[in-house]
């Protein structure tokens, strides 16, 4: 329970780092430090102006690093399924590429391609902590799978789902590091994706026996709410206002609350989709999540 619980603290302070992240994409701070690993040389710059987004930013990710390095070793010798252990692996790894794309973004000038790069690699890191903490968590190890034939239907659709929110946080990312270009597409994404959402909400209440399904399914029904407002306010403050309304107050809150609630739609699609896997077996295809208890 201890890696458990320590995975699921990590997760927390996972999606702090994408707020804070997101803050610094709606405050413009992302060259109010021109150096990177240092900040102005050092350590602790004033915490004035747009620094204090970019420097706080920075302070998060050098402890999120710090705890996935922990997590990585606490894995590789508290467990003792091989696939946990290469996934606790690939996470350090994502947050040591994450780290250097970020300073890659500061010295070469936010060059667009790395800043997308950069904000997706930071969804994808929190989807592998959250994984790690079900993976972990008794409701995975105490499970399972039992048969129940023609539920890969389930699977497909949650997994379509998942992978239909992951390409609309990437058309995200366009949006908000080219100053709204392709907002239209993102915009009509976001109806598909909403279609997908609610689609997939419905299938699993309509499940026999759909159990610990239920209130993640719930939950991203909700989410998918939430944000289709988010995204209206973000849109009408940041677009329809003019440019004078970028750096104000609303404009900030609805632009970073919208991405922070999009990481969470994220994980919990994915969370979702893997105790599909994890509950239900379909004999035929003998599509079935990996399992094994850890080790006391």
């Amino acid at each position: 329970m201890w890696l458990n619980r320590f995975s699921r603290f990590l997760a927390f302070a996972t999606y702090l780092l994408i707020i804070a992240g997101g803050l610094v994409t709606s405050t413009g701070s992302g060259l109010s430090v021109p150096d990177w690993p240092l900040s102005y040389g050092s350590f602790f710059p004033p915490m004035i102006g747009g620094i204090r987004f970019e420097h706080s930013h920075r302070l998060i990710a050098g402890s999120v690093g710090l705890l996935t390095l922990g997590l990585m070793v606490a894995i590789l010798r508290a467990e003792k399924r091989p696939w946990l252990k290469r996934l606790g692996m690939l996470t350090f790894g994502a947050v040591i590429l994450q780290a250097l794309l970020g300073g890659i973004t500061v010295i070469y000038l936010l060059p667009t391609f790395v800043s997308v790069f950069h904000a997706c690699l930071g969804q994808t890191f929190f989807c592998l902590i959250v994984s790690i903490a079900l993976f972990t968590s008794p409701l995975w190890t105490k499970t399972e799978p039992a048969d129940s034939p023609g539920s890969a239907w389930i699977h497909w659709i949650l997994v379509t789902t998942t992978v239909l929110v992951y390409l609309q946080l990437i058309l995200g990312a366009v949006v908000r590091h080219t100053a709204g270009s392709g907002v239209v597409y993102h915009a009509l994404m976001a109806l598909l994706v909403l279609a997908a959402i609610f689609f997939s909400t419905y299938s699993v209440m309509t499940l026999p026996a759909a159990g610990k399904l239920e209130r993640p399914a719930i939950f991203l029904g909700f989410l998918a709410v939430v944000q289709l407002f988010l995204g209206g306010g973000a849109w009408m403050t940041r677009i329809m206002m003019g440019e004078n309304a970028r750096q104000g107050v609303s404009a900030v809150l609805f632009a970073t609350a919208h991405q922070a609630t999009g990481a969470l739609i994220l994980a919990t699609s994915v969370y979702l989709t893997l105790l599909s896997f994890r509950f239900f077996r379909d004999p035929q295809t003998g599509l079935a999540a990996a399992g094994g208890a850890a080790r006391p």
